[in-house]
């Protein structure tokens, strides 16, 4: 987070500045809180606190300006060509950097140099492709609340670089799991009011921060919005409407004049999505991979196939935000199956878009006036892509979403042959230097043009006479941008320079000599030149101006790229590794066969991933409940069901050979181990808070995924809490979500004959002697055990510490058998969990019940008499009296 820079107040009896460092001061007063980044010549200096500051977050040598003074001024620069690394890496870290530049030739400059700053750069608000990633967004996020214990959260979202504006409205919860989808790289809050506190874990957890005072919050919001967006949204609260208005007015700050890139305003629903935690994404790795893991380890990694940057941030907007309704899911999965379908019209299609460029974000630059000449010959090339790419979606089946596509595919005829006439094909990156327009486009950039050619022609013919006149056949004509042109003569030839030769610099080796035709000429080439570069701005600026006035159709074309781009990613994907269309609905059972883990079986390679079954129904097999040993693949199983929803409700085929999901509103998972030591929060306390979270937020259709609960505590603290939740998730009245439970509490899988809705599933091992082989296969019913010295072997444990490991675990399974109860009776709600009976009792009752057992003649037994048995035995036997 951010913390603002205080301008430097001058102390009493301090000399009086330089004009140089007044000129600094002025503007550093207007952006306190930004490191000013100050040009003089090649660099680009920051002085007082701001030097300081920099000093330490980029590792620059601290100086000073006027070191000999009683106070010297603290001094940090940067080369001018490295600006954007060191601006990107403050804005990583959370600053705003202002840019100061110099507004006139230094050596045209009378007196002190003009200098303004031409732009703020803040992590919320970046533009220029320098500081962005191409696949992922990053927002401007609004806040404002009403008071009392359930304040009411209005939020907006801006994503600067393509102009995208969202806002919502909502109860502090739900505004936290919204905006926790969210990549926030700035948040804006007003002064002098403290956040709720859920929002305020959020707003620290990430992004830069910046206050906004009074003046920055209309009076009347919704009018302000109305009166900027002509289509605006219906404003169903006024503190989206707060937050919204405040966003733009903040954006129009920083870029120095309206923001004209902002669409209007696109209300948030906070319930028309799945849910996936915090814990979730990171459990499943969805977008993050585990410590030491690589981007590729990834759900992301494995379905990002898109071609274009709008593709890719479109796609990840899908996973983070899966849709709950089955029609609007089943328009996605019927884009990618028409890709699937024709798998050479998709090819073409990603052929095409590869060359493409970022249509979203040019169009945004181009709207905002910050296009550059570099930026306007890519828009060319894309749009020229539009006619060829129109042709392939028609070769396709007819899909709803790729229909809507087509139809904002505009050719953009007239923008193009505009961009393509005016503009030469490799413009230069500097927009004032020259060399933007093609010959043949404007006359008067042409008449300069050969002006400054012919110029330069006159004046190497005039090296040539001059080398014939004066015989010095080293002669030759330079230019530097301090002198201008010369004549250079080396130290051996100086006998030999003419009278009329004014001398201009000494060398080491050589001399440098002006004539008055050589001025002359100078003048000439130079004027042309001049001319040549400010009118060809103004051409470029005209061209821009007039490419502009297309943005709102631009803005279609680049949604609808995006849109075929991101469905004909995820049927690449689907067709490369066979990957099946699911059938979603709102029912809530879950039916998938031969399911696979999308990223282990990515890494193992094809073929080499054993897929499973999955069953769940609230009805009858609302818990399963997963026993086996370690390395086995429990975790992938419970990962797979999660993975394979998040998949789905996005709109993505699953790896799987048949597929039925029924609709998750919210993904739960407890899987893995971390800690929260700041906020003193041992690995076990992050997993019961986490638990806790599940049990009170699950609903009938939610999904829950619990790995090794209980292991952070003792045996019997883990076992009891494990048994209790389990016996919670089942309970009636209750939730009752449809939950996968891994464990290695064999005890356990007693609740199957108490709880009608767990079922034991288990995973398959094979012995082979003294070894294991895992089958990772799952299967209906409890493991025997769990095999931990078996892995423990395979991790390379020597061989006397595995003996001993086995006697001791003989001893403990030993006293274990005395000290836990029989298995209690579903009849029997009453006898605790470990419940035992005094010993000498329970003998008798044994004693008894073997007696029984011994005087029974199976052969005369006969069925309802046997029930009649169990019956009175269960009386007799299984009070405890």
């Amino acid at each position: 987070m951010s913390t603002p820079v205080e301008p430097r107040v001058k102390k009493r009896g301090e000399a009086k500045p330089s004009p140089l460092m007044e000129q600094y001061r002025a503007h550093k007063s207007r952006h306190p809180d930004a490191i000013l980044f100050f040009r003089l010549g090649d660099f680009y200096e920051m002085f007082y606190e701001d030097a300081e500051l920099a000093s330490r977050l980029l590792g620059l040598t601290l100086t000073s300006r006027n070191r000999n003074d009683p106070d010297p001024v603290p001094l940090a620069g940067v080369p001018w060509h490295q600006r954007d690394t060191y601006v990107a890496r403050l804005l990583r870290l959370g600053h705003k950097v202002a840019i100061c530049e110099q507004l006139e030739d230094a050596s045209q400059a009378k007196g002190l140099v003009e200098r303004g700053v031409t732009e703020v750069l803040t992590p919320g608000s970046l533009l220029a492709e320098t500081f962005l990633e191409e696949a992922a967004s990053r927002y401007l996020a609004a806040l404002s609340w009403s008071e009392g214990e359930r304040p009411t959260v209005g939020f907006a979202l801006i994503e600067a670089s393509t102009g995208e504006f969202r806002a919502g409205e909502s109860s502090v919860g739900a505004a936290v799991i919204e905006l926790s989808r969210q990549r926030v790289a700035e948040w804006l809050l007003p002064e002098g009011r403290g956040l709720p506190r859920d929002l305020d874990a959020l707003v620290q957890s990430s992004g830069a921060v910046s206050m906004l005072g009074a003046t920055d919050w209309a009076s009347d919001p919704v009018a302000a919005l109305g009166e900027r967006f002509s289509a605006g949204i219906e404003w169903k609260g006024v503190w989206a409407a707060e937050s919204a208005a405040a966003a733009a007015r903040y954006l129009d700050r920083v870029q120095g004049g309206r923001a004209a890139q902002l669409s209007s305003p696109a209300w948030i629903a906070t319930d028309d999505a799945l849910i996936v935690g915090d814990a979730a994404r990171r459990g499943l790795e969805i977008f993050e991979p585990s410590v030491g893991g690589k981007t590729e380890h990834t759900l992301w990694g494995v379905l990002d196939r898109t071609r274009t940057g709008p593709g890719a941030r479109l796609l990840r907007r899908w996973l983070e935000r899966p849709l709950l309704d089955p029609a609007a899911i089943d328009e996605r999965l019927d884009a990618v199956q028409a890709w699937v379908e024709r798998p050479t019209a998709r090819e073409r299609l990603r052929e095409s878009l590869g060359r493409a460029h970022d249509l979203e974000r040019l169009t945004a630059r181009l709207a905002a006036g910050k296009a550059g000449p570099r930026d306007l010959v890519a828009l060319a090339t894309t749009l020229a892509l539009v006619p060829e790419i129109a042709a392939t979606v028609d070769e396709v089946p007819h899909a709803a979403r790729l229909d809507r596509a087509a139809l904002h595919l505009h050719p953009h005829r007239e923008l193009v042959e505009l961009l393509q006439n005016a503009l030469v094909d490799d413009p230069p990156l500097a927009l004032r230097e020259g060399g933007l327009i093609r010959t043949g486009y404007d006359a008067e950039c042409d008449r300069l043009r050969e002006a400054a050619r012919s110029g330069k022609t006159w004046i190497g013919q005039l090296e040539a006479n001059e080398r014939e006149r004066t015989g010095i056949a080293s002669l030759r004509v330079g230019y530097n941008r301090v002198f201008g042109y010369y004549f250079e003569v080396t130290k051996s030839q100086q006998a030999r320079v003419p009278d009329d030769f004014e001398r201009r610099q000494t060398l080491a080796n050589a001399e440098r000599f002006v004539t008055p035709e050589l001025k002359r000429l100078e003048g000439e080439v130079l004027g042309a030149e001049d001319k040549l570069r400010a009118a060809e701005y103004e051409r470029f600026v005209t061209v821009r101006e007039r490419a502009a006035a297309h943005v709102a159709r631009l803005g279609e074309t680049a949604a609808a790229l995006a849109e075929l781009d991101a469905s004909a990613a995820l049927a690449e994907v689907a067709a490369r590794h066979g990957y099946v269309r699911p059938r979603v609905s709102a029912e809530d059972r879950i039916e998938v066969r031969g399911a696979r883990h999308p990223v282990v079986e990515r890494a193992l390679g094809s073929g080499r991933f054993v897929g499973n079954d999955i069953v769940l129904d609230p009805a009858s097999r609302q818990i399963l409940l997963i026993t086996g040993p370690n390395m086995a693949g429990k975790s992938t199983y419970l990962r797979t069901v999660g993975l394979l929803v998040v998949m789905a409700q996005a709109g993505s085929f699953v790896p799987a050979e048949s597929a039925k999901i029924g609709i998750v509103d919210r993904l739960f998972t407890r899987v893995g181990a971390s800690d929260a030591v700041a906020a003193g929060h041992s690995t076990f306390m992050v997993e019961m808070v986490e638990v806790a979270a599940i049990l009170r937020d699950a609903t009938r259709r939610s999904l829950v995924l619990l790995d090794e609960v209980g292991r952070g505590t003792s045996t019997y603290d883990g076992l009891a809490l494990a048994w209790a939740i389990t016996e919670d998730l089942h309970r009636e009245p209750g939730a009752r979500p449809r939950t996968l439970f891994a464990t290695h509490y064999h005890e356990l899988t007693r609740l199957a004959a108490e709880l009608p809705r767990l079922v034991n599933l288990h995973v398959r091992v094979r012995e082979v002697g003294d070894d294991v082989v895992f089958l990772h296969q799952i299967a209906e019913g409890p493991a025997d055990r769990s095999y931990g010295i078996h892995v423990a072997r395979l991790a390379g444990l020597g061989a006397p510490l595995l003996a001993r490991a086995r006697k001791i675990l003989g001893d403990l399974e030993s006293q274990r058998a005395h000290a836990l109860p029989a298995e209690r009776s579903p009849l029997d709600p009453q006898l605790g969990l470990f419940q035992a009976r005094e010993p000498e009792a329970a003998r008798d009752h044994l004693a008894a019940l073997a007696e029984a057992l011994r005087s029974l003649d199976l052969d005369e037994l006969t069925p309802r008499a046997a029930l009649s048995l169990l019956a009175e035995w269960q009386e007799r036997f299984g009070q405890g009296e």
